[in-house]
């Protein structure tokens, strides 16, 4: 079965065998067919194929080492992180957007991210990361997988996000790639307290890869706000109300990083009251069915709930709205991409490090004894002391920080 959140050009990639995609995993067609499709992606545009376009790229990269040919014509990036980690990201792959502005770029990991990103300034091209063969390349001095060699081939340069370093993976795409291969470390040492934007634009830098802006931003295509208009329209709210429209998100990833659920509907009813505005509340699959029936509620000033949307779909519904207060999680990572005024509500977790970044966001944090937590500590925390110490005034008062009153 197809997902239905994968997306690719057919007209490029549909050497794709369908017929063999089961679930999550995919597979690509025969070796002659993608082979076909590579001079198609890559040899139209250089004017070479076959040994020549190899040579040709490996005269290119040769100059890469010395940091001063920019002349790459493909780029894969490989990131498998969640959504918030691939927000703040998006400076990283904005900087080789620019530094590399004729290559074709091509980005592997879950596809239902990665569709913020495709053909939406970042991506030419998405691939899923769960496909068959993929194992292979963490194996140590293993056989690898000839199908998914065949297309790494192909790029000139490889930026590949991920703990392994100079490990197993990266050594793996030595063996095949025969442009360069980049490792990124996504996370930084514990106690470097960097933000993980810098920390990611660093390394960029360190490549002679000059870094640009560091706040991550996404762009929404016309279509998508055409979406948007109708999901708004058929809720009967008007451009005009949902300008003024003001977003909560109650949810995140792990529980350990929610704020008390009573808090957010204390708030819900203070911005209302204060405000006159519309209410969206937005509801993703963490969110349990109490969550969902404390604002599922009938009568003129129920709130509109996002449920059941992609994360291209709530992007579009959030775009233009007045504010969003959330956890720390993805969404508000979103939130803040998107140029609302964010507001995030933190606990164990370092906000040095992990705060969402753009014109107008703050973060409510209030430091106890034991946090920000060390990964071991928030596995073994069971009582998030420094959640239940945010008051609803600590955020009233943050939102006054970024203009809202």
């Amino acid at each position: 079965m197809l997902q239905k959140d994968f997306f690719i050009q057919p007209n490029v990639y549909q050497v794709l065998n369908r017929s063999n995609i089961d679930d999550s995993r995919i597979t690509f067609g025969t070796v002659k067919e993608w082979s076909s499709a590579r001079d198609l992606l890559w040899g139209a545009s250089s004017g070479t194929s076959g040994k020549n376009h190899l040579t040709e790229r490996k005269k290119r990269m040769a100059s890469l080492d010395s940091k001063k040919d920019p002349e790459v014509q493909s780029i894969l990036v490989l990131h498998q992180g969640a959504l918030g980690d691939f927000i703040l990201a998006l400076p990283a792959l904005e900087t080789l957007r620019k530094a590399f502005p004729r290559a074709k770029s091509v980005i592997m990991g879950y596809p239902r991210i990665l569709e913020l990103a495709h053909e939406r300034f970042y991506a030419d091209d998405i691939f899923s990361v769960d496909q068959k063969g993929m194992a292979s390349f963490f194996t140590r001095e293993g056989n690898l997988d000839f199908t998914l060699s065949e297309f790494f081939k192909t790029f000139d340069l490889i930026v590949a996000f991920g703990k392994d370093g100079e490990g197993t993976v990266i050594g793996n795409l030595k063996r095949v790639c025969q442009g360069q291969v980049l490792p990124i470390h996504p996370f930084p040492p514990w106690d470097e307290k960097v933000h993980i934007t810098d920390h990611l634009l660093k390394q960029l830098d360190q490549y002679g890869i000059r870094p640009s802006g560091p706040n991550p931003r996404l762009y929404l295509r016309k279509s998508d706000r055409e979406w948007a208009r109708n999901f708004w329209e058929s809720r009967g709210v008007s451009p005009g109300e949902r300008s003024k429209v003001f977003i909560l998100h109650p949810g995140s990833g792990s529980k350990k990083k929610v704020w008390p659920l009573d808090r957010f509907l204390n708030l819900a009813r203070i911005l209302q009251d204060r405000h006159r505005s519309k209410l969206l509340i937005v509801l993703g699959p963490a969110e349990g069915p109490d969550v969902r029936k404390a604002f599922e509620t009938t009568g003129p000033n129920s709130p509109v709930l996002a449920k059941g949307l992609t994360l291209l779909q709530l992007a579009s519904v959030m775009d233009g709205c007045r504010f969003f207060v959330g956890n720390d999680s993805g969404i508000s990572h979103m939130a803040a991409a998107l140029g609302l005024p964010t507001l995030a509500i933190f606990g164990p977790t370092d906000q040095s490090v992990w705060s969402p970044r753009g014109e107008e966001t703050f973060v409510v944090w209030r430091g106890i004894h034991c946090s920000p937590c060390s990964q071991e500590k928030f596995f073994q925390c069971r009582d998030p002391e420094c959640l239940r110490a945010v008051e609803v005034k600590d955020v009233l008062q943050g939102l006054e920080e970024i203009g809202i009153r």
